[in-house]
């Protein structure tokens, strides 16, 4: 089948007969697994609904996509730039590689829009303006499972999504304005560690991006203190492993496991392949 016979297929994928759309999918399934390259080339960016009939043949391709193209934020310079390389990638598997080259556009217009609004950024202000101004909340428990909750594109769209892809948009946003916020691996609900004067804080973006003290503390725990919290202060490595596992769990929930899979697939390469001393720059 020709390329340039592919936006007339595309219009067909809702045709109201049976026998037609039958024919058009099996005209897409013979272009295999590059389906999906062959669109992007086009120009032709379906919506999720639009792709739904032939997300089963994009899925083939993006997954293979995924392993050739994993492993290069490894030796990236930057942890932030690892960080924000990695979940690109997780953004193409999900939704294609033209979505997921407009995450860096939307986390620079992030940082941009709360720059016109004050000269000297913090991270106090900026939580407020992401989690307040912005509206980015905490995804509701009974859509927790969604994979797409892992997907900052989506998160930023939808303005919600899970404790630690929500500190990820925190973080990255930062990042562009020079604010050393970092990630903090508390176990069962991901938490940031932001500068505030002379301090550092903890900052729970599930929660509207609100402030934990001590008395938080004792609610949440009582065997930890804030002491505690500020030494599992969290880079990149540890962060992309946590959403990785995340999405092993989220995939298998929800009737993927060839995604599942992947995802265990990447949490693997990185056990092996990122070496020791390397991690401890991460």
């Amino acid at each position: 089948m020709r390329r340039s016979q592919l936006p007339y297929l595309v219009r067909l994928l809702d045709d109201e007969s049976p026998a037609v759309r039958k024919e058009v999918l099996g005209a897409m399934e013979e272009i295999g697994p590059s389906l999906d390259r062959e669109l992007e080339l086009l120009g032709i960016r379906l919506s999720r609904d639009e792709a739904a009939p032939i997300q089963h043949m994009l899925d083939k391709g993006r997954r293979k996509e995924f392993r050739t193209a994993w492993r290069g934020w490894f030796d990236l310079k930057g942890d932030k730039r690892r960080l924000e390389t990695a979940l690109q990638t997780i953004v193409a598997l999900q939704d294609g590689r033209t979505v997921a080259q407009d995450l860096p556009e939307l986390l620079d217009g992030l940082a941009e829009r709360y720059r016109r609004q004050t000269p000297l950024p913090d991270a106090l202000g900026l939580s407020q303006f992401l989690f307040r101004k912005e509206g980015l909340r905490g995804v509701e428990q009974s859509d927790y499972l969604n994979p797409l909750n892992s997907n900052l594109v989506y998160v930023i769209h939808e303005k919600k999504g899970l404790p630690i892809s929500l500190a990820c948009v925190f973080l990255l946003v930062g990042n562009r304005l020079g604010l050393s916020i970092e990630g903090c691996n508390f176990p069962g609900h991901f938490l940031v560690i932001a500068p505030l004067e002379n301090k550092r804080v903890l900052v729970d973006c599930y929660n509207n991006g609100r402030m934990i003290d001590e008395s938080d503390l004792a609610i949440i725990d009582a065997r930890v203190s804030m002491k505690d919290l500020l030494q599992l202060e969290c880079r990149s490595h540890d962060i992309i492993a946590r959403v990785l596992r995340n999405l092993v769990n989220a995939y298998n929930q929800t009737g993927n496991p060839a995604n599942a899979r992947l995802m265990t697939e990447a949490l693997s390469t990185m056990a092996t392949e990122v070496s020791p001393n390397t991690r401890q720059n991460f």
